[in-house]
């Protein structure tokens, strides 16, 4: 049985591979994942300073910069002046990067989905027991 630093390490490879999979499922919807990052900070959050998305993103301003652009391009997101702070501009999600955004989260949660179809029914119930209590756990402290 292994202790919890053995644990740890395969959760960790396990999540690198995982990634790197969900990855590649993304990329059939025409995003990248810091794409689909930044569309999904402004669908959950609304309209947001690039300063704050950057926060959240843990990316340079720069980054944002470079990705805002890209997906304003594409009239995913627009940029609209601060109506509290004229200094400042906000960016949203337009209704095509509403749309998008919402393909992407279908398509990672159906991938996701496909490979929790190779567990079995009672390895999924105690699988999805134990996120429960890891996700609880995290809640208690604040996350």
């Amino acid at each position: 049985m292994p202790d919890s630093q053995e644990l740890a390490s395969v959760v960790a490879e396990f999540g690198k591979s995982y990634a790197r999979w969900l990855r590649d499922q993304l990329e059939h919807t025409g995003t990248t994942p810091a794409r689909a990052r930044l569309m999904m900070v402004l669908k959950c959050g609304g309209a947001q300073k690039m300063s704050r998305i950057g926060e959240q993103l843990s990316v340079t301003p720069r980054s944002v910069t470079k990705l805002v652009d890209g997906l304003e391009r594409e009239g995913l997101v627009a940029r609209e002046p601060s109506p509290h702070d004229r200094r400042a501009t906000l960016v949203h999600l337009t209704e095509s990067g509403e749309r998008v955004c919402k393909e992407s989260m279908l398509a990672n949660h159906a991938a996701a989905a496909e490979l929790y179809d190779e567990l079995s029914e009672r390895e999924r119930r105690d699988f999805a027991r134990v996120i429960r209590k890891l996700q609880q756990s995290l809640t208690q402290r604040g996350y």
